[in-house]
C-alpha cells in the first residue's frame, strides 16, 4: 500500500509527459505547415518581384537601345555640320583674300580657317 501514492504522483506525471509530448507534436505540425504556407508566399512574392524587374529591365534596354541609336544620328549630324562649317569658313577665306587680293591658297588650308590675331 505504500507505493500507491507514489504510483499515483508516478501515473500523473506520465500523464503529463504525455499530455506535453502530444502538444508538442501538434504545435510543431503547426509551426510547419505554417512554414510551408510562408515559404510558398514568399516563393510566389520573389517570382512577382522577379518577372517584374526582368519586365523593367527589358523596357530599360530598349529605351537604351532607342537612345544609342539617336545618339549615333546626333553625333553623326555633328560631323556634318562640322564639315559644312569648315567648308564655309574655308570659302569665306578664300573671298576675304581675293578682296584683299592676295593670292588664293587651297580649300583645305587650315590657316584660312583660324587666321589668328590681326
Amino acid at each position: 500500500m505504500h507505493d500507491l501514492p507514489g504510483l499515483g504522483i508516478t501515473g500523473a506525471l506520465v500523464l503529463v509527459i504525455a499530455y506535453l509530448l502530444a502538444s508538442n507534436f501538434r504545435d510543431r505540425l503547426q509551426h510547419e505547415k505554417t512554414l510551408a504556407a510562408r515559404e510558398g508566399e514568399h516563393a510566389s512574392e520573389l517570382t512577382a518581384v522577379r518577372t517584374a524587374y526582368e519586365a523593367d529591365l527589358a523596357g530599360l534596354r530598349v529605351r537604351l537601345a532607342a537612345l544609342e541609336q539617336r545618339l549615333a544620328e546626333l553625333e553623326t549630324e555633328l560631323d556634318s555640320e562640322r564639315e559644312r562649317r569648315r567648308a564655309a569658313e574655308d570659302a569665306a577665306a578664300r573671298a576675304r583674300r581675293q578682296r584683299s587680293g592676295r593670292p588664293v591658297r587651297g580649300a583645305s588650308d587650315a590657316d584660312d580657317r583660324n587666321p589668328g590675331p590681326g
